[in-house]
């Protein structure tokens, strides 16, 4: 995962301090690197004028949507995030697919979730990654587990030929007008959550240099 910033000793302060990622060496004299379990986020720093590129918090905007992590006490640690001075976005609140989410805004505006739970899809198309996900709980008082990125594409079958990554199950929002679409891929260690509509989605890359927030990601195949 990759993250443009404006301060990195604020980025450490609450990928490493708070969220209690590790942290491991950078490229560079203007990055750093934290580790949650196999997955690296990556932050740079991005020249004083840059902002989001664009971005906004809606997932009808292509491009990186947010990444999540997996929590077992979600309550506890979103009171945490509050009581540091974190935005909070939505406070923890149970959705479709069995599982307690919240999300909030890293210090440079890219929007992150804690989960809390494992997800029951409505239609499993790999039952062997659906059960050894199901199998393993994040346990109050656990760090943060790196467990997702959240993509929102404008054509799934051609975003699915492109990434190639094992399609584990999917859910459908019945009652949202716009046909919201989730499907989960196993994209190495972690997961590929990916959003389609049936109304028109505005485009955004994937990858972005020099913006704050999220630049892109890559998967080590």
């Amino acid at each position: 995962m990759r993250l443009g910033s404006r301060d990195l000793d604020r980025s450490a302060a609450f990928y490493r301090d708070l969220l209690g990622f590790d942290e491991v060496p950078a490229a560079g004299p203007h990055a750093r690197c934290f580790a949650a379990g196999e997955v690296r986020v990556l932050v740079t720093e991005v020249e004083p004028g840059a902002d989001l590129g664009g971005w906004v918090d809606d997932d009808l905007q292509g491009g990186v949507r947010h990444f999540g992590m997996k929590v077992g006490d979600i309550d506890a640690r979103v009171r945490d995030l509050a009581a540091a001075g974190v935005t909070v976005l939505s406070p923890p609140a149970d959705v479709l697919g069995d599982v307690r989410i919240a999300f909030f805004l890293d210090p440079d505006g890219a929007r992150l979730e804690f989960v809390q739970g494992n997800l029951s899809y409505q239609h499993v198309f790999a039952p062997d990654l659906a059960a050894a996900e199901a199998a393993t709980r994040a346990a109050p008082g656990e760090r943060p587990r790196f467990d997702h990125v959240a993509i929102t594409v404008e054509d799934l079958p051609a975003a699915l030929r492109e990434f190639d990554y094992e399609v584990i199950g999917e859910i459908r929002h019945h009652d949202d007008a716009r046909g919201f679409l989730m499907t989960y891929l196993r994209a190495g260690p972690a997961v590929l959550e990916v959003f389609s509509f049936d109304v028109p989605v505005r485009p955004r890359p994937l990858t972005i240099e020099g913006v704050l927030g999220f630049q892109g990601f890559e998967v080590d195949r």
